[in-house]
């Protein structure tokens, strides 16, 4: 019986070998876990400044006048970079990108010239022309010099207009004879209209009413058709701030330009054909001629007002003669 007592003691030690070894396994296998874990969360944290991920690595930058053709394939390495097409692309910071932005273009059309051509690492510079001027800061339309009657006080320069003097008394009296001789001839020109209609009341009064009825229903109006006429009439820089003002980002601007970079036409009616399909038909009209008036273009406004009011009158006249002789047949 004592020797039982004697032996349980070296019992207890060879079961409790194993199982103090297993407790050593499981913490092995917990160290393990947490390993990988660290290093996962290593692997997502955010890249330096300057730096950018691609997949598992952070990525250098390619230098102005490159693209990047392939990513780095080494934590903190540099991609493979190729050259921006010579003045047709550039790009003049350092960045991540595939592509080159492409050179802008100096408008002649609208006063403009190049200062300096596109390089690889820097876009077109532009300038006024000789006699042309421009006075806001990212200038993308010039205006020609005044041209002045009795002297000039400061001539034209590239971001200020000339300054002309004043005419003379005589010139004034002659001012003053004329602003008396206008509101006369305005009388004048009044009755004789007046009259006139008197004759055609009947015809007048339907014209009338259909004209209150086509400019009061702005929301009835199909933009779409009059896009290229409004076009033509508006400078590239009056559909810019239209567009811009009313919704259209500005990649979409930059994007319509370097899609035409030689043809300010072409820009202008996809300018606005893109805002009008953003838009909507709904009210599309009323909006275009309240922010032409808010931007005091009134005589724009006007101008697009007539020329949209001629074209719904040529298609009414085109359908009730085509009614018409359908009726007869």
């Amino acid at each position: 019986m004592s020797e039982i007592w004697v032996l349980l003691p070296l019992i207890f030690t060879f079961i409790a070998g194993p199982l103090s070894a297993g407790g050593n396994v499981h913490m092995a296998d917990s160290d393990s876990e947490l390993l990988k874990l660290t290093k996962n969360i290593t692997n997502t944290k955010s890249c330096d400044e300057g730096m950018h991920r691609e997949h598992e690595f952070c990525c250098q930058p390619c230098s102005p006048g490159e693209r990047k053709k392939e990513d780095c394939d080494i934590n903190g390495g540099a991609p493979k970079c190729e050259l921006c097409s010579e003045g047709e692309e550039y790009t003049d910071t350092n960045h991540h990108s595939y592509k080159c932005r492409r050179c802008g273009v100096c408008d002649g059309e609208h006063g403009l010239e190049v200062e300096k051509t596109c390089t690889r690492k820097q876009n077109t510079k532009c300038r006024c022309k000789p006699n042309f001027f421009c006075n806001v800061s990212l200038c993308e339309h010039c205006n020609p010099c005044t041209t002045c009657e009795h002297g000039i006080i400061e001539k034209c320069t590239p971001t200020s207009n000339t300054k002309c003097r004043e005419g003379s008394r005589s010139n004034l009296h002659s001012l003053w004879a004329l602003l008396i001789l206008i509101p006369v001839s305005a009388v004048i020109y009044r009755e004789v209209k007046r009259r006139h209609r008197s004759k055609k009341m009947g015809h007048q009064k339907s014209t009338a009413s259909d004209t209150e009825i086509m400019t009061v229903n702005f929301s009835d109006i199909d933009l779409g058709k009059h896009i290229i006429s409004i076009a033509e009439q508006m400078k590239i820089t009056e559909v810019k701030e239209f567009v811009r003002k009313n919704g259209m980002e500005e990649t979409k601007i930059d994007e319509i330009k370097h899609d035409n970079p030689q043809d300010t036409a072409e820009q202008k009616v996809q300018l606005l054909r893109n805002w009008y399909q953003s838009h909507g038909k709904k009210d599309a009209y009323g909006t275009l001629i309240k922010s032409l008036r808010r931007a005091k273009l009134h005589a724009l406004a006007e101008r697009i007002q007539d020329i949209v009011q001629k074209d719904i009158t040529n298609e009414r006249e085109n359908a009730n003669l085509h009614n018409e002789n359908e009726s007869l047949v």
